[in-house]
């Protein structure tokens, strides 16, 4: 007997019925802030992720040569995919361009809670607008997409930053190794205060750097607040350009209500390569989970892949994590599959169920029946398996005057109706008996 692969899931109905409608719910919620979706091959040139993912993420591909003598790699993550048909498409497109797609996506790494080697992920990007709102949407759709779920300000928190800021920060302290730094920073919370400061040590930190850089780490809370206070702590054109722009997303994130869902958190770096200006991630307020998702901007990538300058923002949100908090706060969706009716039959009937079938799935009902030769108890069973709402009974001698029986499998109630009028026009009788 086989086995699947260690990292990898495997979804019966019931349970790829749940997951589906938590996807349509985070479509329908993408799709009202006006993103459309898109999709890309599930193999690329491993020389895609090569040129600017981070070490981290190449040592996780899912590569191998192919026939033509090629590397190639199974997608790790959708952006350096999407940038890829930016560029070559560019002068066909209008911007500013809003995508969303939900890919799966692999990487080998070691299998763990909230992390597997085959998922989901869903991506959002806005490219075109080097504008703070473009920020601003990409954030508040994270937000929305998550309270349609049934998340709330108590479950959630979203950390805001912006690399900028830090690295203009640390050029201040005449630290000018401030790359090394961020890879530093990005790893804080996963390592004790004494090896955080050890590591700064070790790339030629001193004591005064070192504790310069602690203070402003520390310096997180309340959104706007935080950015009002840097602002009276830290001088310099480029600063005050950076903090202008946090303080138009924090005061657009209080004006559409968002105020206690956002932090100001400047160790927020995230670990890619590619990100240059405002960063974010998402978290359970109780951090019983890794992030749930984080993003940023990406303002220079569609120029190392050879394209025009192309502003960019946007987030990844995989479905592992996600699946996680919601079974926590027990909203992940009864998994269950369902239809609208059941053809049940008894004798020889066959055509007239026949009939049925092509009238009821013609008018967009979700229709099955019986196949298998049962009797009547056990066809009834299976259709309460099937999780059917309804069951249309075709049996010879109800046929004889003309008629079929349709029963709610809820309330067991039942009611004749003609089987010439219900074929003519299923809509009309469902509607009245539904």
């Amino acid at each position: 007997m086989f086995e699947r692969l260690r990292g990898t899931r495997d979804f019966l109905p019931n349970e790829m019925a749940a997951r589906k409608k938590v996807f349509s719910s985070i479509k329908k919620t993408i799709e009202e802030f006006g993103f459309f979706e898109t999709d890309t091959p599930a193999i690329e040139l491993f020389e895609l992720y090569s040129i600017k993912s981070g070490e981290e993420i190449i040592e996780e591909l899912y590569a191998f040569e192919d026939k033509g003598g090629r590397m190639i790699s199974l997608r790790p993550e959708l952006t350096p995919s999407v940038v890829r048909v930016l560029v070559s498409r560019a002068k066909e497109l209008s911007f500013p361009a809003k995508w969303y797609s939900i890919p799966r996506l692999w990487r080998y790494e070691r299998p763990q809670s909230g992390r597997l080697r085959e998922f989901y992920q869903l991506n959002i990007d806005i490219f075109g607008s080097e504008d703070p709102r473009a920020d601003i949407e990409v954030i508040s759709c994270a937000i929305k997409l998550l309270c349609d779920l049934g998340f709330d300000e108590s479950d959630i928190e979203v950390r805001i930053s912006d690399r900028r800021m830090l690295q203009e920060f640390l050029l201040n302290l005449g630290i000018e190794n401030y790359f090394d730094v961020l890879k530093i920073i990005d790893k804080r919370e996963k390592i004790s205060e004494k090896d955080f400061n050890e590591m700064l040590i070790g790339i030629n930190l001193n004591n005064d750097q070192i504790k310069e850089i602690e203070i402003f780490l520390n310096s997180k809370g309340n959104f706007l607040s935080s950015i009002d206070a840097l602002s009276k702590s830290y001088k310099g054109e480029g600063v005050s350009r950076i903090i202008e722009s946090l303080k138009k997303i924090a005061q657009d994130l209080n004006d559409r209500g968002y105020e206690n869902f956002v932090t100001f958190d400047p160790s927020i770096v995230r670990g890619l390569d590619y990100y240059t200006g405002m960063v974010f991630e998402v978290h359970d307020r109780k951090r019983e989970f890794r992030a749930l998702f984080g993003g940023g901007r990406y303002d220079n990538l569609a120029e190392l892949f050879g394209g025009e300058h192309i502003p960019a923002v946007g987030f990844g949100m995989g479905d592992a994590v996600l699946e996680l908090m919601m079974r926590r706060k027990n909203i992940w969706p009864e998994e269950k599959v369902q239809i609208d009716i059941f053809i049940a039959t008894i004798g020889n009937v066959e055509r007239e169920v026949t009939k049925a079938l092509t009238s009821l799935r013609g008018s967009g009902f979700k229709v099955d029946f019986d196949i298998m030769n049962r009797n009547l108890s056990n066809q009834i069973k299976f259709a309460d398996k099937l999780g059917a709402n309804y069951l249309l009974i075709i049996g010879e001698r109800d046929l004889k005057e003309g008629n079929v029986t349709l029963r709610e499998l809820k309330s067991g109630s039942e009611t004749k109706i003609s089987y010439n009028k219900f074929i003519s026009s299923p809509s009309s009788h469902l509607t009245k008996v539904l």
